[in-house]
């Protein structure tokens, strides 16, 4: 059991993020990429701060004074928020995590800066039954609602616990939603894999620590969640947040007619009906 609740968040937004790019010659930051006129970093930021998250370092790279000067002008994020810098930004995400060293201390949530979730997904990795200092990933076992799947990191969980993780997975019953509780364990693991490799992924500290029976999954059940990794999906969370609202829990309509041209939409509908959330009916 946890000895005091988790208040700290690392937000890791420091890489290319070419995949979302308008053009090669497009420079603009992914994390300030707009989704329904919100940048994808002020949502992050702000789901967190619903879900009980006091103080957030967010590890920057490329483009980082642009980054950080928008965050800056932001007046409604609703939690501290600091800077940490990622200079060896072309690197794989776990050197970001590396950066962080200092912020994560005992424990803390990791979120990466293009995925949207709902404040469910982080009361997923903060649930009580995982001791102090665990280090626990919010995974979905309902794979057919994955938006992009090809693109998804794939996950083998058994019982509670993480097996194997990769893209590359052909055996697996879950995705990795983006959301972490992480602890000391973890950094010590991709330490390790970066003296060796000069390089160190997020995957690989989870590997590490998952073949020690040291890295647990959690259940985030139906809450929303995407990876805006690309234009498509970008479109898609623009239609999640119209649909669920902001926090993607809130009340909405009724199935709109358009949503027969996007399936996995479609399913997120179906599910929320079987949930018991309130539905709001057509307006006649």
């Amino acid at each position: 059991m946890m000895d005091h609740p988790i208040k700290r968040a690392v937000v890791i937004a420091a890489g290319f993020g070419s995949r979302l790019r308008a053009g090669e010659d497009d420079t603009f930051p992914k994390p300030l990429r707009e989704v329904e006129s919100v940048p994808l970093l002020v949502r992050v930021l702000r789901c967190l701060a619903a879900s009980g998250i006091e103080q957030a370092a967010v590890v920057l790279g490329y483009q980082a004074d642009q980054i950080r000067a928008a965050l800056e002008q932001e007046s409604s994020l609703g939690l501290q928020v600091s800077y940490l810098l990622n200079e060896q930004y072309s690197k794989s995400n776990g050197v970001s995590v590396l950066a962080a060293r200092d912020f994560v201390g005992s424990g803390c949530v990791l979120s990466m800066a293009d995925h949207l979730y709902s404040p469910r997904v982080v009361s997923a990795v903060l649930s009580p039954e995982f001791a102090a200092g665990s280090c626990v990933l919010g995974v979905d076992y309902d794979i057919p609602r994955c938006f992009d799947l090809d693109d998804a990191t794939k996950v083998r969980v058994e019982g509670n616990r993480i097996v194997e993780i990769s893209k590359t997975l052909s055996s697996y019953n879950a995705l990795d939603s983006g959301v972490f509780r992480v602890g000391p364990s973890l950094l010590e693991a991709l330490d390790e894999v970066y003296r060796a490799k000069g390089d160190c992924s997020l995957s690989d500290g989870v590997r590490a620590l998952s073949e020690r029976g040291e890295f647990f999954a959690s259940d985030i059940g139906s809450a929303c969640w995407i990876d805006v990794d690309t234009p498509e999906a970008a479109r898609h969370a623009a239609h999640l947040v119209r649909l669920l609202g902001d926090d993607l829990e809130g009340r909405f309509p009724a199935r709109p007619e358009p949503l027969a041209a996007f399936p996995a939409l479609e399913a997120v509908w179906q599910a929320r009906l079987r949930s018991s959330f309130a539905v709001v009916p057509d307006a006649e």
